[in-house]
């Protein structure tokens, strides 16, 4: 009687059984399949087939293209002087500087590049520590020929790239100035033991791409 009475029970949970096993087979083949489209797509090469130059504030700048460290680093240059290089911060690229770019140079050789993975910079799965990021921009200060020291002018994560650089290459910065960058480890009280909500949101695979996608000008304004 009792077998009679659970056989529906057992059919029923047999079959949520092999349902919740292929939905787990099929989450996880998306999930890989997603994956590999975003590092393909972060391989890819840049569109980039010449130097552009163009005028801001009636200063000349020009857009090139350095084969740096493994990856294709973009970066803008114009004016004329002591070299000074500008690491912009985090969701900024290079136009965060644009405001300061032509009074800086008039008395300077302006460099600003994107870092790795922003802008029109390559995006490569790895590197994006300190040490890493910092080698970018030495190398690209090398291929331009610049042998004396630079001024190394850093905003947020750029920051922890132009500490790094410092401290790799200290006979080759002048002078070194840091701003608005929360240090691993005194992070204020007022952001919790993990900082702010984005450092998470932004580290869960392909999670922000999932939401942000198509409404990025919305997202980053």
């Amino acid at each position: 009687m009792n077998e009679k009475t659970n056989s529906p029970f057992y059919f029923s949970f047999y079959l949520v059984t092999i349902f919740l096993t292929i939905l787990v087979v099929v989450l996880i083949f998306s999930s890989l399949t997603l994956n590999i489209n975003h590092t393909a797509i972060a391989q890819q090469q840049l569109p980039f087939n010449e130097d552009l130059s163009f005028n801001i504030d009636n200063v000349t700048f020009s857009h090139h293209i350095a084969s740096v460290n493994g990856i294709q680093l973009h970066y803008l240059i114009g004016g004329q002087g002591d070299p000074i290089v500008l690491l912009h911060g985090w969701p900024q690229t290079w136009y965060e500087w644009d405001h300061i770019m032509p009074a800086l140079a008039k008395n300077y050789t302006v460099i600003v590049p994107d870092l790795r993975g922003l802008g029109d910079s390559s995006k490569p799965v790895t590197g994006y520590d300190g040490k890493t990021t910092a080698e970018d921009i030495y190398q690209l200060i090398t291929q331009l020929g610049i042998n004396e020291q630079i001024l190394l002018v850093a905003h947020d994560i750029g920051s922890q790239t132009a500490y790094s650089y410092a401290a790799a290459h200290p006979n080759n910065v002048s002078k070194l100035v840091i701003m608005d960058f929360i240090f691993p480890g005194f992070i204020p009280p007022e952001f919790g033991e993990n900082g702010p909500w984005w450092f998470a949101f932004h580290q869960v695979l392909n999670l922000p791409e999932s939401i942000v996608e198509d409404k990025e000008r919305q997202y980053l304004s």
